[in-house]
């Protein structure tokens, strides 16, 4: 069972949405541990992920029976199929902060969904509160920050510039547990002149 899924399924109830399109793929990832191309549809049953034939094999081996979510081809769903994964739906949530208006027309149309409405954040608000795996993923991510900074002390010598610090950071988060960067490694260097005033009394 996919507790995150089934939260967010409650939360969607309370705001009188029968389902959602969720397209952001930090939220997927969140939601499913999916990290591939595709798009996860939450009808009134099912939990639906539509992806490519390339990204089929590592999709089925990030999901497990539990998660309760049906994978498949977008390239073999029909129209028909598609125009009733959302029928005798009158709201459904979408990503406004996300999606483009031509996609929301595109989305609107190919799902023939009667009324599209907005989520505003509604699973951005549901990362807020972290569960222990993802806690223990923060620890081990300090745990590497920390490190880091200890081995760039030794790692640093006058004439190096700042690209070559900051590919030596990234190269050390990878090889020392992490999954990525969470944002592209900035290093900045400021020379400081000091000066020595010698005067006579």
């Amino acid at each position: 069972m996919n507790f995150k899924i089934r939260a967010l399924r409650e939360k969607l109830k309370s705001l009188n949405l029968e389902g959602m399109i969720v397209t952001n793929p930090v939220n997927i990832k969140y939601l499913t541990n999916i990290e591939s191309e595709g798009i996860l549809l939450i009808t009134r049953k099912e939990n639906i992920f539509l992806t490519y034939t390339m990204f089929l094999e590592d999709v089925n081996r990030t999901l497990t029976i539990d998660d309760e979510i049906i994978v498949a081809d977008t390239r073999d769903v029909s129209d028909e199929e598609a125009e009733n994964l959302f029928v005798f739906c009158e709201n459904i949530g979408f990503e406004e902060n996300y999606v483009t208006y031509e996609q929301y027309k595109r989305l609107k149309q190919k799902y023939r969904i009667n009324n599209m409405v907005e989520t505003e954040g509604i699973i951005e608000k549901q990362r807020m509160i972290k569960d222990e795996e993802e806690i223990e993923k923060i620890r081990k991510a300090c745990e590497i920050t920390d490190s880091c900074f200890k081995h760039l002390l030794n790692y640093i010598k006058e004439g190096m510039t700042e690209k070559e610090v900051a590919l030596e950071i990234e190269v050390y988060f990878k090889t020392h547990g992490a999954d990525g960067l969470a944002f592209d490694t900035i290093v900045a260097a400021r020379r400081k002149l000091f000066y020595s005033t010698l005067g006579a009394f």
